[in-house]
């Protein structure tokens, strides 16, 4: 016997109920003992249904409080709809986004700090309800007493965490702000003293440190490479030393490529030292380079640097205290006291070289060496360069290398002859 449903209604003979008609439009419905925004939304031939919770407490005295939360949903929704945006996302949620993104190459502890920054003070408002005078006040006040290039980066992170949420948290529009070009990307760095730093004082240096430290500065010298890459960004397999085919391989670099970078024979001569007393070299993947206790090094992932900055330091007062030591020596067999103050005067000057000497010199040093050379490609291959503009602000003028290249131009010179007719024009 068929018993369906139908068939059982239409026996009975009474009607079927009608389906009630939903309210329109939102409103506010207490579940599990908060407010929740439910109901459907019809605007512009579209029919949205929604289904939030408020986060307020229900009771009768936060009843007020929901029906504005859900009057704001409903103009939020009108909004992006009509192509207006509404006020946007809170930027607390937008940082959080965007800080939550997978990337290749992770976010610098600088971006990362300024986007917490921005967050804690404009968390809890939306990204419309800031005008874009707000934020240049903003980055003015940040920035006061800080210099131009500074004032870039803070803003280069700001700006991306804004274009982003122009993409994916409904901002209209970007504020604007004036760049400085020259600070940006310029044509200068800060100048080091990198003339001054005869060879002979390098090598006193390297040898006046640890082994480890001596391998490091090694590195530098011939790549050019940054403390971080050679600290953290090369292993064991990424050193080959053999015999015309020595070089460096340095992995997720600063402008996150890699750089096979070619060592000098004195360079891979003091390597070899060192993987001696390293030991452990079937640990393929571990780091090359290991602190004085044979530990890794601790990352900090950008937040600050200077890792092997007490080795380094040690090393430079060692090489100091060398410096003026010989110079003593030197001096005391001379009896000719202007000859003798003069030893002692280069002494003291060397010395104060060594002391302001950092690890970054050797980049600048190698910029310079190599563009002299007239083989801008080689150079930006061997320090991981990407851009000219990059390598040319590292770079320092040699003026003796200036006056060679003129020197060399192809003279006319000899070709010069005052006949008559020449002296007849000039008067």
């Amino acid at each position: 016997m068929d018993r369906g449903g139908a068939d059982a209604t239409a026996a009975s003979g009474r009607p079927r109920k009608r389906t009630g008609r939903r309210a329109r439009g939102l409103h506010p419905v207490e579940r599990d003992g908060h407010w929740h925004c439910v109901g459907t939304l019809r605007a512009r031939g579209r029919s949205i249904r929604v289904r939030r919770s408020l986060g307020i407490p229900a009771g009768a005295r936060s009843e007020d409080l929901a029906w504005d939360a859900v009057r704001e949903i409903e103009a939020e929704i009108l909004a992006e709809i009509s192509g207006e945006g509404g006020p946007g996302a809170y930027v607390a949620v937008a940082a959080q986004d965007y800080l939550s993104q997978k990337r290749t190459r992770a976010l610098g502890k600088t971006t990362v700090d300024v986007i917490q920054e921005i967050a804690g003070l404009f968390g809890l408002r939306r990204l419309n309800d800031i005008a874009p005078d707000e934020w240049k006040r903003h980055v003015e006040t940040r920035q006061k007493d800080n210099s131009p290039a500074t004032r870039e980066r803070y803003l280069n992170a700001l700006l991306a965490f804004l274009s982003f949420c122009r993409t994916h948290h409904r901002l209209k529009t970007l504020p604007t702000f004036q760049r400085d070009k020259i600070a940006r990307n310029p044509l200068r760095r800060t100048r080091r003293r990198i003339r001054e730093l005869r060879p002979d004082l390098i090598a006193r240096l390297l040898m006046s440190a640890h082994i480890t430290i001596r391998a490091q500065l090694a590195v530098e010298w011939s790549a050019g490479a940054r403390v971080s890459s050679v600290l953290h960004g090369c292993r064991v397999c990424d050193l080959i030393l053999a015999e015309g085919r020595e070089q460096l391989t340095f992995h997720d670099t600063k402008n996150g490529t890699s750089v096979d970078a070619v060592l000098h024979p004195t360079a891979a001569a003091i390597l070899r030292d060192y993987v001696a007393w390293r030991g452990k070299l079937h640990e393929r993947e571990a780091p090359l380079f290991l602190t004085y206790k044979r530990l890794p090094y601790a990352d900090t992932e950008g937040a600050w640097g200077g890792q092997n900055k007490t080795g380094f330091n040690a090393a430079k007062r060692r090489a100091a205290a060398s410096v003026l030591a010989d110079a003593e020596r030197e001096a005391s067999r001379i009896t000719d006291p202007a000859a003798r103050a003069e030893i002692l005067a280069q002494a003291e000057a060397d010395a104060a070289l060594l002391r302001s000497v950092t690890q970054h010199w050797f980049r600048h040093m190698l910029a310079s060496r190599m563009v002299r050379e007239g083989d801008l490609r080689t150079a930006m291959e061997q320090g991981g360069w990407l851009d000219p503009r990059s390598i040319m602000g590292y770079t320092h003028d040699a003026p003796e290398h200036r006056r060679r290249a003129v020197h060399a131009f192809d003279d006319f010179g000899t070709y010069l002859t005052r006949d008559a007719s020449e002296k007849k024009v000039n008067g």
